[in-house]
């Protein structure tokens, strides 16, 4: 393509061509605190209740043979996220293996969840909305 005739690229400099390295941002992270005494927000932010399914896709080897293993997953994936979120944190793998405990849950049985309790569980909306007044996910 010819060039147009009123341009000249010589005296344009290109973008890709900056000398000086890329300023950073350098400002204020309100997440991050290092003063508890104050009455601001300390630590940082964690992620969030979507890191439970993550956390529950590595450990969902146990239920795998289930024929309602998605269920399954389920529960014990909104269990994980009540329990964190009245800590108000993202969910953990500690969060993961208590809701096991509890749930009685091995790699030879599914516990607890029994087929009267699943099919209680399949009619919630948030699956396993039934078992949080069972326990007590506080401790």
């Amino acid at each position: 393509m010819p060039q147009e005739p009123n341009i000249d690229i010589s005296k344009i400099e290109s973008k890709k061509e900056i000398s000086m390295p890329v300023p950073r941002r350098t400002g204020r992270r309100p997440a991050e605190n290092i003063n508890p005494s104050s009455d601001e927000v300390f630590g940082n932010t964690g992620p969030d209740s979507g890191f439970a399914l993550k956390i529950v896709n590595k450990y969902k080897n146990i239920w795998e043979m289930h024929p309602r293993k998605k269920l399954i997953s389920s529960v014990v994936t909104n269990l994980i996220i009540y329990r964190a979120s009245n800590y108000g944190r993202a969910p953990t793998v500690s969060d993961l293996h208590l809701v096991l405990g509890l749930l009685r849950i091995s790699e030879n049985s599914i516990g607890e969840l029994n087929d009267e309790v699943l099919d209680k569980c399949a009619e919630e909306d948030t699956k396993g909305l039934y078992l949080i007044e069972l326990f007590n996910f506080l401790s």
